[in-house]
């Protein structure tokens, strides 16, 4: 072996090279196969069913918006209703493989926050209550126990208050609150719109 393969210490140093390739290699590889299996995809279809599809709509419902001592208002909204798959796989002990377990569930992929103001007579302290209701806009089958993020740039408040008005546009405050996980192309609204 040459001696410039070797260090002071007589370590090969072509071994060492060696050595840390192979551990920053498995290091990438630990740390890679968390985050594929926490970012795996909605499964449409399982081998053991093929005639069958995991399907999830927004499906359009009449809402009843209520709050202690006002009246209630009926309002148009969307609830998500689907199938969507899961499935566990037997264990191993000791586990030789990561645990194969999948969940979906169908939830909201978008939405939008409203205020719905409720009258509450014969309450002089309160005499109106803003109440925010979620608008569901678009439902997929997403990973189980997924939440909607409301941080960042996915989560735009628009506030228009008495102060923001132009003149002569009336007290009435407006609210406005979207969130939406995944850009959507315009005509993708249409489409669901025209399906109603």
């Amino acid at each position: 072996m040459d001696s410039f393969q070797k260090d002071v210490y007589g370590i090969d140093l072509k071994s060492v090279a060696s050595l840390k390739t192979f551990v920053a290699r498995s290091m990438m590889i630990w740390l890679l196969i968390p985050a594929l299996a926490l970012a795996a995809p909605p499964i449409n279809k399982l081998a053991l069913f093929p005639d069958k599809s995991a399907w999830c709509e927004a499906k359009n419902i009449t809402q009843i918006v209520g709050h202690n001592g006002c009246e209630s208002k009926s309002i148009q909204n969307r609830a998500c209703l689907g199938q969507c798959f899961s499935y566990s796989v037997p264990n191993t002990f000791p586990q030789s493989t990561e645990s194969l377990v999948h969940c979906d569930s169908c939830m909201p992929v978008q939405s939008m926050w409203d205020v719905v103001t409720l009258e509450c007579p014969g309450n002089e302290e309160v005499p109106r209550v803003d109440k925010l209701v979620e608008k569901i806009v678009r439902c997929s089958c997403q990973a189980c126990g997924k939440e909607l993020s409301h941080d960042g740039a996915l989560f735009n408040i628009y506030l228009n208050t008495d102060e923001t008005l132009a003149p002569g546009e009336g007290n009435s405050a407006h609210h406005y609150i979207q969130h939406q996980e995944e850009e959507v192309p315009a005509s993708a609204h249409h489409e669901e719109e025209r399906d109603d």
